[in-house]
């Protein structure tokens, strides 16, 4: 609820305050006391647009600060973690500087005008010459209709099945956009990978072939040294192992004569051996070199190979074996990504069903609803004196070839709130087919209209505070009392502050404000205060009779108090 309304150098308001209580809050006074510019402030602190010419002359700035008592079922996570919560509820604040600037806080810290608004129509709603109307924006209508209905399990069925397809949709369309950009490309990793496999190239190779290269290309070479080394240490006259071996035979005849030869015999012994092994080992060599001109072709293509692969895929052998893995590794990916897409697939088309069936049954069920909310708007409507009103709620259903949901065999466009439009139309007169409520009237009449709708959706409506601006206008006597009995009864679900010149519904307010034009320092200024239950009878007795209080507008009054 609100708890306090401040109003600082606001048009004929130099600085005023006033603490609203629960239940039905009445503001009477002469015509131009500045009651509708109590409500125009208030206005303007649920996000209406500031305009410079609202502050009051003289002062550079207006001010209007709201406290509010938020209800358990307001979501005050949409303030962000940067606005301080407080036990005692939370104060709005709008700022109008003479620049035509505005500024709006939320328990003191900064908030977007575009937040204030939300929050306003969240906490308030405004009925009468003003356009803050919840009732009048089309898109609250469904809203109205599902809360009349308070079927939460289904409502909450849908939006559950809902948040599952929009997952299951976004889940699948960025899969696909991903395998259309790797297949863009799968051709290409295709022919790179195969090129690979065709190689087909083993750690370690390319040194090993470039070493047999090398081999290849000095074969000659290698043969006609390893002759002549072999001729050199075995094959020829006077070679080492000739020369050795007639060492050994001198050490041989010395040891004979000084046995300490021995040693040297044995080295120069293990040194002819060495030597033949030398030999042995050359000649083997020298068996199995070969000169092959095809083979040394062979090596040099594959290292031509490993060359080219090398310049496509980071210069090194071991960097076109990673390329090659990892390229693999994402054609196996797209593989199982065709798979994953098929049972998102599937898994989209199960849940769309799931949320055709749910879709279905919620419509049937707000067109029960509708149809009983029709017959008590009715009859609202004629108590408030509208007897020749007509109230008909129009369903639709978002109709689309495209849209995601079948109901038998049309396509539907889906939201979380179903397949559904409501909106409600309403006629005044005989003769006149049913209008859009946005077009219909405005002034007390709307007001009257509110009134009905809000009587009969009085437990769907969440929005705490409703205030109804010059509700009686063009009402008869008899009628005000049945407006003042609705708005009681309203009242007790919500805060309800009304403007009235109506002492039927003056009578009915559990805390009654006068709201006065007073002269000061030579400038009109407005006063608002809380009337006790004498200066009540005295201010309705006013409303009976006049400025002129009589002792029978005096009993009038009592009696309307008492009953």
């Amino acid at each position: 609820m609100l708890k306090k309304l401040t109003i600082k150098d606001y048009a004929l308001i130099d600085e005023m305050s006033v603490e609203f209580g629960a239940g039905l809050n009445i503001l009477t006074g002469e015509t131009g006391a500045g009651k509708s510019i109590i409500i125009g402030a208030l206005s303007l602190l649920l996000g209406e647009r500031a305009k410079a010419d609202i502050i009051r002359q003289g002062t550079s700035m207006a001010v209007v600060e709201g406290l509010f008592d938020a209800p358990p079922s307001m979501n005050l996570g949409i303030l962000g973690s940067s606005v301080p919560l407080e036990e005692d509820g939370f104060l709005l604040r709008r700022e109008v500087h003479a620049s035509g600037k505005s500024r709006s806080f939320a328990n003191d810290s900064p908030i977007p005008q575009s937040l204030l608004a939300t929050l306003g129509d969240l906490l308030i709603d405004l009925h009468g010459q003003h356009d803050h109307q919840a009732l009048l924006k089309v898109d609250s209508h469904l809203d109205y209709l599902d809360n009349f209905s308070a079927d939460r399990e289904l409502l909450e069925s849908v939006r559950e099945s809902f948040r599952r397809f929009q997952s299951l949709e976004n889940d699948l369309k960025i899969l696909r956009q991903k395998e259309g950009m790797l297949k863009e490309k799968r051709e290409l990793m295709e022919f790179q990978v195969q090129e690979i496999e065709k190689a087909h190239p083993k750690k370690g190779e390319e040194e090993d072939l470039e070493l047999e290269e090398k081999i290849l290309r000095n074969s000659e070479r290698l043969f006609q040294a390893s002759e002549q080394l072999k001729a050199l240490l075995y094959g020829e006259e006077g070679s080492v192992s000739e020369k050795i071996a007639t060492a050994e035979g001198l050490l041989t005849e010395l040891k004979g004569v000084d046995p300490q030869f021995e040693k040297q015999r044995k080295e120069c012994e293990s040194a002819r051996i060495t030597v033949e092994e030398v030999v042995n080992s050359i000649q083997t060599y020298i068996s199995k070199v070969e000169f092959n001109p095809e083979r040394l072709e062979e090596v040099r293509e594959r290292l031509g190979l490993f060359t080219r692969l090398k310049n496509k895929h980071g210069g090194s052998m071991e960097k076109v074996l990673e390329f090659w893995e990892k390229t693999k590794k994402e054609l196996e990916t797209m593989q199982t990504m065709g798979e994953e897409i098929n049972q998102l697939t599937e898994a989209l088309e199960e849940e769309k069903k799931r949320l055709a069936g749910i879709c279905e049954k919620l419509s049937a069920l707000r067109k029960r609803t509708a149809a009983v909310l029709e017959k008590q708007t009715l009859v609202a409507l004629e108590e408030l004196g509208l007897k020749n009103g007509r109230f008909c709620i129009r369903m639709e259903q978002m109709e689309n070839p495209e849209g995601p949901v079948q109901i038998g065999r049309q396509n539907y466009s889906v939201t979380s709130r179903g397949v559904d439009k409501a909106e409600f139309f309403i006629s005044l007169n005989i003769g006149e087919d049913p209008k859009p409520l946005a077009k219909v009237a405005s002034g007390g009449e709307i007001s009257r209209i509110m009134l009905a709708l809000k009587t009969v959706l009085a437990e769907a409506d969440n929005v705490p505070v409703l205030v109804f601006d010059e509700i009686d206008t063009g009402i008869s006597g008899r009628i005000a009392r049945v407006v003042g009995k609705n708005l009681k009864e309203v009242s007790k679900k919500h805060q309800v502050i009304c403007i009235t010149h109506l002492p039927q519904i003056a009578s009915m307010a559990d805390v009654h404000f006068c709201v006065e034009k007073q002269v000061q320092d030579n400038r009109s200024i407005t006063r608002i205060r809380s009337l006790e239950k004498e200066e009540r009878v005295n201010e309705i007795a006013k409303l009976i009779g006049g400025e002129k209080v009589t002792e029978s507008a005096l009993q009038s009054a009592r009696e309307l108090l008492t009953s």
